[in-house]
């Protein structure tokens, strides 16, 4: 059976002994490992958008797929990441589906004639509803729910929810599950189980609805008392975000189809608080060139990166550079 684990994206020798531990567990199969030197050392990096393979797909579109095709990673691998969340998390759970053929599914065109043992439906290969959130999954990690439609009102205690922003945290079917594959506190392995049981079964976890519904309910309460600091720069180009509220860039999408946003007691698992920025447009390559503004920055501030969608500053540690800086260089590489 697989191990779950993350690795650490900083560079200080605390990271690096860790890390090495993990690679000293068996084979390594990277799930969105962004740091270049740790996707190196994996025997295979599924990542899709971030390695200049197809930046409109998901990793766990990309892991659906091995599984089907029958390439998942052995099962004596270790799946690791550097960032927990739906996505990976997602992709991790989907590998460790039985295959269509451990299944007794063959892939031919004949229809599943049998009862599923993921469901109580007779169908074809994996059922409808696990594909349905998959893609619900990938559309929200791709930005991936339709144009831009313009600026639109911020939520409010009578419109709380906004099914046409992108972020998982500010989609109502989907922030809890979120929120249960990011609680850091449980172990890896566990909240994979949880995953792969909403995947297949629909199950969401009581605990974590009710804490999602409660923090919405205080955002906008902080949205009322002006805690989160947001404008519209760059002729209304650009959104500006200064929060420590994971719902960052569903504000920012509100006000304009480029995301600047900046937490600035961001933590990495259960790291220590730092400045985190986040960088991001609606689609990719439509508003902006996102890569080459990353790029930019990255020449200013070592270890920028991320997809043509969004990317951020270096990962567990405080960014340097100025929210001013930060627009500044956006704003150059706007379309």
């Amino acid at each position: 059976m697989y191990q779950f684990t993350t690795l650490d994206p900083r560079n200080i020798p605390a990271a690096t002994e860790a890390n090495d531990k993990v690679f000293g567990l068996g084979p390594v199969y990277g799930i969105e490992v962004t740091v270049p030197a740790l996707a190196a050392r994996c025997v295979e990096n599924i990542d899709p958008q971030h390695t200049g393979g197809n930046a409109n797909r998901a990793a766990i579109e990309e892991a659906y797929s091995l599984l089907l095709a029958g390439k998942a990673p052995p099962k004596n691998a270790v799946l690791a990441t550097v960032r927990a969340d739906l996505d990976s998390v997602g992709a991790m759970a989907v590998l460790g589906f039985p295959t269509p053929e451990e299944m007794g599914v063959g892939m031919e065109s004949d229809p599943y004639k049998q009862n599923c043992p993921m469901c109580s439906w007779d169908h074809y290969g994996y059922c409808n509803g696990l594909e349905a959130r998959i893609d619900d999954i990938a559309a929200s990690d791709k930005f991936a729910r339709g144009g831009y439609a313009g600026p639109k009102p911020l939520p409010t205690r009578k419109n709380p929810w906004d099914e046409k922003t992108a972020s998982a945290e500010s989609s109502r079917p989907l922030a809890a599950i979120a929120a249960a594959v990011m609680d850091f506190k449980i172990p890896l392995a566990d909240r994979v189980a949880t995953m792969a049981d909403w995947l297949l079964n629909g199950t969401e976890p009581s605990k974590y609805r009710e804490a999602v519904e409660k923090e919405r309910m205080d955002f906008i309460r902080a949205l009322e008392a002006g805690e989160i600091q947001h404008e519209v720069r760059a002729d209304g180009k650009v959104a500006v975000v200064e929060s420590t509220h994971r719902a960052a860039t569903s504000v920012g999408y509100s006000l304009a189809p480029v995301v600047v946003a900046l937490n600035p007691a961001f933590k990495l698992g259960g790291g220590e608080a730092h400045r985190k920025f986040t960088v991001c447009a609606f689609e990719a390559g439509k508003f902006a060139d996102i890569k080459s503004a990353l790029a930019e920055l990255a020449s200013l501030e070592p270890g920028w990166g991320g997809s043509p969608t969004i990317g951020g500053s270096p990962q567990g540690v405080s960014s340097t550079l100025t929210i001013d800086q930060v627009v500044e260089v956006v704003a150059k590489h706007l379309r």
